[in-house]
């Protein structure tokens, strides 16, 4: 039978049960008043307002009848609240929310429970109670050595168990659930403070006081859906050729200090090593816009950070970004913790809500309520959304005011926080940062062939028949940076600049040719499957014709072959009658249902002509039929 451990108290809270009248004790007062309070205080101020004995007497029994109390009680509520003010009234029972076993106890039971929680174990708060149960059978084995480091620090637990008490069920679901509610409230960060703001990273703590000290960079796919020139939804194909809606991914890059946006790449290549080498590219060098974007400030944020700041994704430690950081001159460090890139995290929140959720095509973040005709509505393509992005981090991200500092702008705080002016660099010496190097074969007149396009530049005639390694920037494949190919481990030097040589447009990024082409592959696989299924068609038309000319060759052939071989090979009993092939035949049947003479009916006298020749011989009573004739009329 489970008894509690009656020793101390543990409460829950450190200001509820506490004695009113100690020494020490803070004023209390009531910020709200419920109806049960309120009832207490017209019936007590009902007392202290009677203007004799009696009447007091009368209240003091009106109040302990109307409360369920007794008159001793009454008259101790009214002591309290002349020593220690009205609010005592709303004190309950010293003991209310607390929980009757010793801070041991409670400090085991929460024990056990984490225990139970480790491991891939979910232990439940039965199974907690149970454990209690079982250790408390053991009795005095539970003195051995074996038991010695589960009760370290628990002595009174110990004896309470070899004695077989522990607290009951209930009381073991209370404290567990009053942990799991403190340990799981979530209290709202109010911020660093604009000054001493500190980054924790995995090789230390770093203190932010200026500009371009710290960037922070971070990458997301986008909530949204593209559309090509044509204003087609543009799609991806993975490894297992299936199709995928394509979203855009955005790496961004910002400055911790100001919390201004420093460059960004946007693209539909997921991102890695050299997605992120070309936002940093974009980031440090200074950034100028034509007037088609209508800025109406300048992106001012540039130059080369003492620190880089990410989490610990494979892109991030890539040897590609170890050059780079080598090649410009900037220490990499991870995050100690995830909280540690909230600036940077809130932002990609920011550009949902504030621009991309005005636009047909956006998907939202929650999967299961994004509505199911976003290609429907898909209007933006990747270069106006670059524009839109441009015009938000300028115009109002970085515009705005930094919510640290009363009436300072973002941008105003990164230039006027840094130690010295930003180094320009140059392009050169950034192209580390571009893509995948590729090589390729100079052709006739400094020609190359990369992704079914063809470029020609001055630069390379003199390579003609020779490998050079390229770089290029996903966002415009229209122009390649050619380099020497590197030979026995020596770097290759800079020759020159290579345009499209046929390219109508002034920009194409390498995802939008590569799905040109794959649009015009389509294309032409319909033209061609079109032709074939035509000249299928035909050919079988073509059949049917020549079989039923085939059908109608044969029968008038066997109609041609019945009138010759169906004449009759019977002699004729009187030849002398058959007419001659010159001249018609003559048939004197009068019709077909005419039948053979017999001799019961007059025969006609025949009159011998006088232009008969004498040779003519004299025709018999006897009338010949033609058999064929005669044949063809069934007969």
């Amino acid at each position: 039978m489970s008894t509690d451990a009656t020793s101390a108290t543990c409460s829950p809270s450190q200001d509820s049960g506490l004695e009113q009248g100690q020494q020490g004790q803070p004023p209390m007062l009531l910020n709200e008043v419920s109806p049960e309070v309120q009832q207490k205080i017209d019936l007590i101020d009902a007392i202290f307002q009677t203007p004799d004995k009696k009447a007091r007497r009368e209240a003091i029994l009106h109040a302990a009848k109307t409360l369920g109390k007794t008159t001793r009680t009454i008259r101790l509520m009214m002591e309290k609240v002349k020593n220690d003010g009205v609010a005592t009234l709303a004190v309950g029972r010293k003991d209310e929310g607390q929980f009757r076993i010793s801070e041991q106890w409670s400090n085991f039971i929460k024990v056990i429970y984490e225990w139970g929680q480790r491991d891939g174990s979910r232990i439940n708060i039965n199974g907690v109670y149970t454990h209690l149960v079982a250790l408390a059978s053991q009795g005095e084995a539970l003195r051995d050595k074996k038991y010695a480091d589960r009760f370290k620090g628990y002595p009174q637990v110990l004896e309470d168990l070899v004695a077989g008490k522990h607290p009951s069920h209930v009381t073991v679901y209370k404290v567990v659930n009053f942990y799991l509610e403190r340990k799981n409230k979530k209290v709202r960060h109010p911020g660093s403070p604009a000054e001493g703001q500190v980054i924790q990273t995995t090789e230390g703590i770093i203190e932010l006081t200026h500009s371009n000290q710290v960037w922070q960079c971070d990458h997301t796919k986008l909530d949204i859906l593209l559309v090509d020139g044509d204003g087609e939804v543009i799609l991806q194909w993975d490894d297992q050729k299936q199709e995928i809606v394509g979203r855009p991914y955005l790496t961004l890059i910002m400055d911790s200090y100001s919390g201004c946006v420093a460059g960004f790449h946007l693209g539909f290549e997921a991102a890695g090593s050299h997605e992120v080498g070309l936002a940093l590219r974009h980031a440090m060098l200074p950034k100028q816009y034509g007037s088609e974007y209508k800025l109406k400030a300048e992106w001012n944020v540039f130059g080369v950070p003492e620190y880089w700041l990410t989490d610990r994704a494979k892109e991030f430690k890539s040897n590609h970004l170890k050059q780079v950081s080598m090649q410009v001159g900037f220490k990499r460090r991870l995050r100690a913790f995830p909280s540690a890139g909230g600036l940077i995290e809130s932002i990609f929140d920011k550009i949902n809500k504030e621009v991309l959720s005005h636009f047909g095509g956006y998907t939202g973040s929650n999967i299961t309520k994004r509505p199911k005709e976003a290609e429907k509505h898909a209007c933006l393509t990747l270069d106006e959304l670059e524009k839109r992005l441009v015009i938000y981090f300028v115009d109002h991200y970085n515009g705005h005011d930094y919510p640290k500092v009363a009436n300072q702008k973002r941008s105003n705080r990164w230039k006027a926080n840094l130690l010295t002016e930003p180094e320009v660099l140059d392009e050169r010496e950034l192209d580390i940062c571009l893509m995948k190097v590729a090589h390729r074969k100079v052709e006739k007149y400094g020609c190359i062939r990369f992704e079914g396009l063809v470029y020609q530049g001055d630069c390379l005639v003199e390579y003609e028949g020779d490998e050079v390694s390229l770089r290029y920037d996903e966002r415009n494949i229209l122009a390649l940076l050619a380099y020497e190919r590197p030979q026995r481990d020596r770097p290759g030097k800079f020759i020159g600049e290579v345009r499209a040589r046929d390219a109508k447009e002034e920009q194409l990024s390498l995802e939008e040719l590569r799905w040109l082409k794959r649009k015009l592959k389509e294309r032409g696989k319909e033209v061609d499957n079109n032709s074939i299924w035509a000249e299928r068609l035909g050919l079988y038309q073509f059949i049917d014709e020549k079989r039923k000319s085939k059908r109608q060759r044969r029968k008038k052939a066997q109609q041609r072959r019945s009138q010759k071989t169906n004449k009759s090979q019977v002699v004729e009993l009187f030849p002398q009658n058959a007419v001659p092939e010159n001249q018609p035949e003559v048939q004197e049947s009068e019709t077909k249902e005419s039948t053979l003479p017999t001799t019961d009916q007059p025969q006609p006298d025949i009159v011998k002509s006088k232009d008969t020749p004498a040779s003519q011989p004299i025709a018999s009573n006897v009338v010949a039929y033609d058999w064929n004739q005669l044949l063809e009329d069934n007969w």
